[in-house]
């Protein structure tokens, strides 16, 4: 019984992060007017009207729609040329868990970089759980606490998570030039050489994996603990001057702000159909239920879209290569 009942959570796991991967298909995120914002979604993540009309005029927002249905909003205000603050993130409640507060981040940050921001500044309770683990999550980071805030500005008092809001609590995510985030990486390859002097001459490759920042900042990870030792890409994707995928590749991998997390050694290359991967080899991508059903799900969408944009139809039949690699430096492991 017990056997049965954990391949019943696993299925349902599975079809709940489908679900979600779907919803991420329909869901589309744009630009609307401040006079369009409801003020339903600004309850959410705000109780209090006198809050809401100090950013409601000066805020740029951005909504998640559903069709023509608002489902998400998040605000963004600029505070001067070199920061923007989030003011608010909120998505109705019969749309929640399906990523969607994520993606809205996601875009206020593309947006802040668009816009030659420094760094985006996001406040929220102490009793608020949930949001911080999906501040720090979108690679926000605790910047200071302003304490006794909620009672000294709210009128009532304010309880979540039954966790009285008393304090306010500051994060920052902070957004580094090209110029930077180059001598950053060099100097974290120096780091490494000059403890692997073999390394010394060897040229590496830059990148994160995921097609946004918060899947890479949570595949790096999946890495750096030892879940993640494959990857897979879409041989017939490749431009004729890309390099190709080979043993003895090395490559610094890096997070949604393009910072140095580790580097690894690519050590085994397999060119396969797609069709042809196996669950062992869909465990070693380190998916979010290592199953081989989501690893094909996720694939099969993205090849899809990627072939599409090139004019081409994807097939189970299209040449995969799937790299195993292994980590040779990790600065954070001591």
């Amino acid at each position: 019984m017990i056997f049965l009942s954990w391949l019943d959570f696993l299925q349902e796991r599975a079809c709940r992060l489908w679900r979600a991967w779907s919803n991420r298909k329909m869901v589309k995120i744009k630009q609307i007017e401040n006079n369009n914002v409801p003020y339903e979604l600004l309850y959410l993540a705000d109780e209090d009207d006198g809050q809401i009309m100090k950013y409601k005029e000066s805020s740029t927002f951005w909504a998640a729609m559903d069709n023509e249905e608002i489902i998400g909003i998040i605000g963004i205000n600029e505070l001067n040329n070199h920061s923007a603050e989030i003011v608010c993130v909120a998505v109705d409640s019969e749309h929640q868990n399906n990523k969607i507060a994520t993606r809205l981040i996601e875009k206020a940050i593309s947006v802040s970089k668009d816009k030659g921001y420094k760094e985006i500044i996001i406040k929220t309770g102490n009793s608020g759980i949930k949001q911080l683990h999906l501040y720090q999550r979108c690679g926000f980071r605790f910047d200071s606490v302003n304490k006794d805030y909620f009672i000294k500005n709210y009128k009532n008092p304010v309880y979540e998570n039954d966790i009285q809001c008393l304090d306010q609590i500051i994060l920052k995510y902070k957004i580094y030039s090209q110029k930077e985030l180059n001598k950053i990486i060099k100097d974290y390859w120096n780091g490494f050489v000059n403890t692997n002097e073999k390394y010394r001459d060897s040229k590496y490759e830059v990148w994160s994996f995921g097609y946004t920042d918060n899947l890479a900042n949570r595949l790096l990870g999946y890495v750096k603990n030892g879940k993640k030792t494959g990857t897979s890409s879409a041989l017939e994707m490749y431009e004729m001057d890309e390099k190709i995928p080979e043993v003895d590749d090395i490559s610094i991998i890096t997070n949604g702000k393009g910072l140095p997390g580790c580097i690894v050694k690519t050590i085994e290359i397999k060119k396969k159909k797609f069709k042809e991967i196996t669950e062992v080899e869909a465990r070693l991508e380190g998916g979010d239920d290592l199953s081989l059903d989501y690893w094909r799900n996720v694939h099969e969408d993205f090849f899809r879209s990627e072939y599409e944009k090139k004019g081409k139809v994807f097939t189970e039949d299209i040449p995969v290569i799937f790299e195993i690699f292994e980590v040779i430096y990790d600065r954070d492991k001591k």
